[in-house]
């Protein structure tokens, strides 16, 4: 394709003011991102995990009860309820992502794939991405 000046130029106008609203929506993205936090509670309701959007641990509550189960147990259980509670979250995150930014934007394509990858066990070896 053969561009004249006037096209070019009206292109990169595009481009700056499609960078500049991007730009604008990245302080509501940051915020809905620190918001999200995923609670997941064990069936006996004696164990609880939340996480944050990344899936890191910030909240655990082990009721008396959940002790009688043993270490490797109540250990396992513990990792599961993580793993749903992580599930969650980053699901969360790309909804949160997809209303901010549009579901055509690069970034809500890259978290997109990045959830797959990991749902599918695909993200060993990667560098980069959700954790």
């Amino acid at each position: 394709m053969v561009w004249g000046a006037d096209e070019a130029s009206q292109k990169v106008r595009d481009d700056v003011q499609r960078a500049q609203q991007r730009a604008e929506r990245y302080p509501a993205l940051q915020s809905a991102i620190d918001d999200v936090r995923s609670r997941a509670v064990s069936v006996r309701r004696d164990v609880s995990v939340e996480v944050d959007a990344a899936g890191v641990l910030r909240d655990l509550t082990i009721g008396e009860s959940a002790l009688d189960r043993g270490g490797s147990r109540l250990a396992a259980e513990i990792v599961e309820l993580m793993r749903k509670a992580t599930r969650q979250a980053h699901a969360a995150t790309l909804a949160a992502t997809t209303e901010i930014m549009g579901e055509d934007d690069p970034i809500v394509k890259t978290i997109a794939a990045d959830l797959a990858a990991r749902e599918t066990g695909e993200e060993q070896g990667r560098s980069g991405g959700m954790r």
